[in-house]
């Protein structure tokens, strides 16, 4: 068997009933689901905040996919926490900013950080993805590199994980082993075969690690745990949850190479996918990186090209310049559209009676994007939360222009965890990576 056809064949078979962990984290409020989703190209701040009562309905609001009740079954006002202010400061501190910043998000380090993101710290560092066949997993639209703009999750040792961005292929990793009983000798003759495969490489992992040198250890570290995810996909669960039908394939799916067209659908299918295999308890921790409208022609009003002719072009309002609308109109376009995608991501949670139980941290790479500044990005936390209280608006912005660093957010996640810590990331100034939301609680 060549390689891709063994690891497909080492995909989730079953779906897990919901173990010791989950009932504790329950009955303590805490979350057990996290998913960590990128949008681009900043924000039009005149149409993103909230209006008086946590209103979402005003005129332009990019915030509106998340009270429209009728395109989404009902309002998720009530599960949105927007935090203005938030900077991706441990990037700014070492220039990793602008299109740089997707690195910043989840990690809260920048280019020269070795931590692993958000996702994978809860997962796999801690254990929480241990019960589940995928400890994680991690989709995009339009765009499968790896590079510090393109990706949002990262191991231990600052290695950037790959993104799945073929539906066909989430589906066959997730699902595609829940065939029924035609194929259950196939796939037990495949697991036979896998465990001696797995065998045979952890030999080879000892006698490497017995001769590398320290500098090496971590990503040998790093293929022990591949091969800890790979083993318990081996391992026969009992089947709980139906798998969802397979998605079509798209003869096109990257950006700048005609996927374009098919954008929109390929995101609905990500979405819907990704919830099943957490109702499915398939895995617990995810992220999503979305794609812009750039070529897509969804919205006639915007032109061809998002990124240079709408992002680069837009002209904020400040206390001393009165910004152009027009500019403002059209960015608010662009988010609104996304977070249509989120709010359909929670509506599908919602109907899988999961919502309550999920984290949902969405932000971007850019407060200002005609500046590339990495200071009051766009930032929510969505779902349950636990202890994070949802329905409100808090901005951290001081006297200044400067906020409060993204790492806030990353420990009060943690903590919502419960995991004890009052530290993520890094940096050179500690107080970037110290210290959660102070008024996480209220």
């Amino acid at each position: 068997m060549n390689r891709r056809r063994f690891l497909l064949s080492l995909g989730a078979g079953a779906v897990m009933s919901l173990g010791r962990s989950a009932a504790a984290a329950r009955a303590e409020g805490r979350p057990l689901h996290f998913i960590g989703v990128y949008t681009p190209h900043g924000r039009a701040h005149e149409h993103w905040h909230p209006g008086d009562g946590f209103a979402l309905d005003g005129a332009d609001c990019v915030l509106s996919p998340f009270d429209d009740a009728a395109r989404f079954g009902k309002s998720f006002r009530d599960r949105l926490l927007v935090l203005d202010g938030i900077d991706l400061a441990a990037g700014i501190e070492v220039g990793t900013t602008g299109h740089d910043g997707p690195r910043v998000i989840l990690t809260g380090s920048g280019a020269n950080g070795k931590n692993a993101s958000i996702d994978q710290y809860l997962a796999v560092e801690q254990g929480l993805g241990e019960v589940t066949p995928h400890a994680s997993v991690v989709l995009g639209v339009g765009n499968d590199q790896s590079d510090i703009g393109s990706n949002i999750s990262y191991a231990s040792g600052g290695t950037p994980i790959p993104k799945c961005i073929d539906p066909a292929q989430t589906f066959a990793d997730l699902f595609g082993s829940a065939l029924g009983d035609a194929r259950k000798e196939d796939l037990a003759r495949e697991r036979r075969l896998g465990r001696s495969v797995l065998d045979g490489v952890r030999d080879d992992l000892r006698r490497l690690r017995e001769r590398a040198p320290a500098s090496e250890r971590v990503k040998l570290e790093q293929h022990q745990t591949a091969l800890r995810e790979i083993e318990k996909r081996l391992t026969v669960v009992e089947s709980h949850c139906e798998a969802p039908p397979a998605p079509p394939s798209f003869p096109k799916l990257r950006a700048y190479g005609g996927g374009e067209r098919y954008f929109d659908a390929v995101t609905d299918l990500q979405i819907d996918l990704l919830a099943r295999a957490l109702a499915c308890d398939l895995t617990r921790f995810a992220t999503l990186f979305l794609a812009d409208l750039t070529r897509t022609k969804l919205i006639t009003e915007l032109p061809d090209d998002v990124h240079g002719d709408v992002a680069h072009r837009y002209d904020a309002r400040t206390d001393k310049h009165p910004g152009t609308p027009q500019s403002w109109h059209l960015l608010a376009l662009q988010n609104r559209y996304s977070y249509g995608k989120v709010a359909r991501l929670l509506q599908r949670l919602d109907e899988a009676d999961i919502l309550d139980d999920t984290i949902v941290y969405i932000s971007g790479d850019m407060g200002d994007p005609a500046r590339h500044s990495s200071r009051s990005v766009p930032t929510l936390l969505a779902g349950g939360g636990g202890k994070l209280k949802m329905g409100r608006y808090l901005d951290f912005r001081g006297a200044g222009s400067s906020g409060i660093p993204n790492n806030r957010v990353l420990v009060s996640i943690c903590q919502a965890f419960g995991v004890i810590t009052e530290r993520f990331g890094h940096a050179a100034d500690s107080s970037i990576v110290t210290g959660a939301l102070a008024t996480a609680g209220r």
